[in-house]
C-alpha cells in the first residue's frame, strides 16, 4: 500500500497549473474558443490578451521560486517554467491574426506593457471581514416573491425563489414579437410583460417603442402600448436597440425606461398613467438600464459619457420628481439593487470606478468603494453577508462588506481579483460559491469568502444573459440559444443541455416550473401546457 501511495504522489505534478492557466492551455486547441475568438471586436481583443496574466504566469512563477538562477538549476522548476512560457507565447500568437484582421497592433508586442501585465497578476487584495452583515432583498411590492416583477426576478439577484424547473423540455407556447429588443420578460399573475421595437410610426422617429402584454398561460397577446416618439432618435450600437430596458411592476402599474422617449407608466390594462421626459441620452451604444421600485418611488440611474448622467427618483403614481443626485459622466449600463442591510435600506449601484450606496428614500450617499473598471454593466450579487461587483472585459471582481459611511474602500473591501470578471452578465451566488459567466464563454466558480478560483470551464458560444440560480442548478443560455443546466458546487457538472435554436440575449423569467424566454424573434415558454 505504501509503495502504491509513493507511486501516486510521484506521478502528481509538483507545480500544477492554476485553473486560469489550464483553461488558457486548453484554449490553444479548442474549436469552441476559436469560434468565439472570431466574434471578438477590438475592445474584446484588448482585454483578451491580458488572460496571459494568470496568478501563476511564467514571470510571477520565476519570482515565486527564488529567481531565474534558482529555476535554471532545478530541472523540475525549469520544466514548469517552460510550460508556462510556452502556453503564454502560443496563446498570444493565436491572437495575433485576430488583431491583424482589425488592423490593430498587438499591445503585447510592447515588452514593457506585457511585463507590467504579468507583474500585476499576483496582486490580489485580501482581507478578513470583521463582521457579516445581514442582507435581505427589498421587494418591489407586497407579495412580489410570488411573481417575477423585475430584471433578474423578485430579489434582483437572479435567484429563483420557486426553485422548480420544467420536468420535460416542452415548448408550451411560442409567440412572434413585432420587432427586436433586449429586455427580459416580467410577470405578475398571468400577465407577462416585455418591451419591443415595432414598425416606425414616423419616418424620422425610428422604430416604435412598445410595451407588450401577453397571457403567460398560452402566450396570447392582450395589449400593446406605444411610448411617445422621441424628440431625437438615439444611435444604439451592436447588441443594443430601442427596447433594452426591462420593465418593473408592482401589480398595479408597469414602468419602463425608453431612453429619449422617457419613463412610461401604464396600468395593467395598457392605459398610460403618466410619461416623464428625461432629456436626451447620447451615451456611447445608447441607454440600457432598468428602473427599480422602492415603496412609492421608481428609481432610475443611467450614466452617460456623452451627456449628463441621470440619478433620480420619481413618484410611481404621478411621475413627479422626488429627488435627483449628480453623478460623473462615464460609460455604464448597470441597474441598481435594493437591499435591507442590517437595519437600513440601501440602493446599491455598481458603476464605473466605484460601487456607491444611496439612501433610496432621499438619494443621499451612504458609502462608496473604489475598484470597478470602466464600462460597468453587471448588477450587484449578494451572499454570505457580502456584496459582489464585477465590471469591464476581463475586469476586476470585488467582495465588499456593506455598511459604514463615506469612503470605506480601506475598511470594507474584503477581497479583490484584478482580472477574470465578465463584461455583461451579472454574477450569481449560491451556498458559498460565486459564479461568473464570461461573455466569451468561460464559467468560473469562486469561493465567495476568499475569491479563490475553484474551477473554470469553457462553455460553447458567447453569453449576454445573466445566470439564474434555480434550487441547486445554474441556468445559462448562450447567444445562440443553447441552454446549459449546471449543478451548483465547487466542481463543474453539466446536468443537461437544450437548444432553443434562436438567438438569445435577454435573461429569462422562471416561475411555477416554467421558463419564459425572450429570443430575438419570439416569446417562448418551456414547460407543461396550462
Amino acid at each position: 500500500m505504501r509503495a502504491l501511495l509513493l507511486i501516486v504522489l510521484a506521478s502528481q505534478d509538483p507545480y500544477p497549473l492554476s485553473h486560469q492557466l489550464r483553461t488558457l492551455e486548453q484554449d490553444l486547441t479548442s474549436a469552441d474558443y476559436k469560434a468565439v475568438l472570431g466574434t471578438m471586436i477590438p475592445t474584446d481583443l484588448d482585454a483578451e490578451w491580458l488572460r496571459v496574466a494568470t496568478p501563476d504566469n511564467y514571470h510571477v512563477f520565476v519570482r515565486q521560486q527564488g529567481g531565474a538562477e534558482a529555476v535554471a538549476k532545478d530541472p523540475v522548476l525549469q520544466k514548469a517554467f517552460e510550460r508556462r512560457k510556452r502556453i503564454a507565447t502560443e496563446f498570444l500568437e493565436l491572437l495575433r491574426p485576430a488583431f491583424a484582421s482589425k488592423k490593430k497592433k498587438p499591445p503585447f508586442d510592447d515588452a514593457a506593457a506585457l511585463t507590467k501585465a504579468l507583474e500585476r497578476a499576483d496582486r490580489r487584495g485580501e482581507a478578513t471581514p470583521d463582521a457579516r452583515a445581514r442582507i435581505l432583498p427589498v421587494l418591489a411590492a407586497p407579495d412580489a416573491e410570488k411573481h417575477w416583477p423585475a430584471f433578474r426576478g423578485p430579489t434582483g439577484r437572479g435567484i429563483v425563489l420557486d426553485a422548480r424547473l420544467p420536468k420535460d423540455w416542452n415548448v408550451a407556447w411560442k409567440t412572434r414579437l413585432p420587432g427586436p429588443g433586449a429586455s427580459s420578460p416580467v410577470i405578475w399573475g398571468d400577465r407577462l410583460i416585455v418591451t419591443s421595437e415595432g414598425p416606425a410610426a414616423e419616418p424620422k422617429a425610428g422604430p416604435a417603442r412598445l410595451i407588450l402584454c401577453h397571457d403567460r398561460r398560452d402566450g396570447k397577446a392582450l395589449w400593446q402600448h406605444a411610448a411617445p416618439a422621441p424628440r431625437e432618435t438615439e444611435k444604439p450600437y451592436g447588441k443594443n436597440n430601442y427596447a433594452p430596458s426591462t420593465p418593473v411592476t408592482d401589480g398595479e402599474r408597469v414602468i419602463v425606461f425608453f431612453g429619449n422617449s422617457g419613463l412610461v407608466c401604464c396600468d395593467l390594462e395598457g392605459k398610460r398613467l403618466w410619461n416623464r421626459d428625461l432629456g436626451l441620452f447620447t451615451t456611447t451604444h445608447g441607454p440600457g438600464t432598468s428602473p427599480v421600485l422602492y415603496k412609492d418611488l421608481v428609481i432610475l440611474i443611467q450614466d452617460q459619457n456623452r451627456g449628463t448622467s441621470l440619478c433620480a427618483a420619481f413618484d410611481k403614481r404621478t411621475g413627479e420628481e422626488r429627488w435627483r443626485r449628480e453623478r460623473k459622466s462615464t460609460m455604464c449600463w448597470t441597474s441598481p439593487v435594493l437591499l435591507r442591510v442590517d437595519d437600513r435600506d440601501e440602493l446599491v449601484y455598481s458603476g464605473s470606478h466605484a460601487v456607491i450606496s444611496y439612501d433610496p428614500a432621499t438619494g443621499d450617499e451612504l458609502w462608496r468603494v473604489a475598484g470597478p473598471s470602466n464600462e460597468a454593466v453587471p448588477m450587484i450579487a449578494t451572499g454570505g453577508g457580502l456584496l459582489f461587483s464585477t465590471s469591464g472585459r476581463n475586469g476586476p471582481t470585488l467582495a465588499i462588506r456593506p455598511g459604514g459611511r463615506g469612503d470605506v474602500t480601506e475598511t470594507h473591501l474584503v477581497w479583490k481579483n484584478e482580472t477574470g470578471g465578465p463584461h455583461v452578465p451579472s454574477p450569481a451566488y449560491h451556498d458559498g460559491h460565486l459564479y461568473l459567466a464570461g461573455d466569451t464563454g468561460i464559467l468560473a466558480c469562486l469561493e465567495a469568502a476568499t475569491g479563490k478560483t475553484l474551477y473554470q470551464q469553457r462553455l460553447r458560444g458567447r453569453f449576454t444573459m445573466s445566470p439564474l440560480v434555480v434550487g441547486d442548478t445554474l441556468l445559462l443560455v448562450n447567444e445562440d440559444g443553447l441552454c446549459s443546466l449546471i449543478k451548483a458546487g465547487s466542481s463543474f457538472e453539466l446536468a443537461a443541455e437544450h437548444d432553443l435554436k434562436e438567438p438569445v440575449l435577454a435573461t429569462p423569467a422562471v416561475l411555477d416550473g416554467r421558463i419564459y424566454f425572450r429570443t430575438r424573434d419570439h416569446l417562448l415558454c418551456i414547460g407543461e401546457r396550462q
